[in-house]
């Protein structure tokens, strides 16, 4: 059932928030990666990238990252029902949105992304919002390109946790007490205003970066396959 009203989406989005909070609390984050472990110092004027999320391990840097570093976050959104729950609780988490996709409203997106992330890293989900699940898409690439920052794949894993399954992808939950390791790979350098039709190649390279990162932070949280043993909970 979806929520029309949109005082009912906000209540839900900040009982949401309010739950993951006190869940994520619990447990031990570990930060890991050059680019994190340098600029961990909020005082650092570092550079800004586009931070590449799987859609499935969202939550756990939305929750994980501290309160500093939220407020210099811009997450690019879908227009889709569900992006409406996930724009209002980014807002109750101090996250700045912008709403669009390769879908619905990307144009408006690209121009608000160009002019509104200044001092901001971006996030992007690049398999969302309709999968291929764990699947690179142009548009990360193309944000970059446009932008002129690099591409910085991440990987977000749990030692513990639940798998809640969707139509096309499942979301990760960690269990309470559990270790959260966020780390972030070598960056990937795009040049700046490649056309779509030159993108490709580095296309190819993040999802080989995105892939491999993963890889090394599944082996770091004990498992040979992504959350393989995790318990799964099918979605209302």
């Amino acid at each position: 059932m979806k929520i029309r009203s949109r005082w009912l989406t906000k209540f839900a989005a900040l009982t949401a928030v309010a739950t993951f909070r006190l869940l994520f609390w619990t447990c031990r984050k570990k930060f890991l990666g050059d680019v994190l472990e340098q600029r961990m110092d909020p005082t650092v004027n570092d550079e800004h990238f586009v931070l590449s999320v799987w859609h499935d391990a969202l939550l756990l840097p939305t929750f994980a990252a501290p309160k500093w570093l939220r407020k210099r976050c811009c997450c690019l959104v879908s227009q889709h029902q569900d992006g409406s729950y996930l724009a209002d609780a980014m807002a109750w988490m101090d996250y700045t949105t912008v709403r669009g996709s390769s879908r619905r409203g990307g144009v408006e997106a690209l121009r608000q992304l160009l002019t509104d992330t200044a001092g901001k890293h971006i996030i992007v989900t690049p398999d969302g919002p309709r999968g291929p699940r764990r699947v690179m898409k142009p548009g990360v690439a193309f944000i970059a390109s446009q932008t002129g920052r690099r591409l910085l794949p991440g990987a977000f894993v749990v030692k513990n946790g639940w798998r809640v399954k969707g139509s096309w992808t499942d979301l990760v939950i960690p269990m309470p007490f559990t270790t959260i390791y966020l780390i972030t790979g070598r960056p990937v350098s795009i040049p700046q205003d490649t056309p779509r039709s030159q993108l490709t190649q580095y296309v190819a390279a993040a999802q080989q970066a995105m892939d491999e990162i993963n890889e090394e932070a599944e082996r770091l949280a004990g498992r040979n396959s992504p959350q393989s043993a995790f318990p799964s909970v099918k979605a209302a």
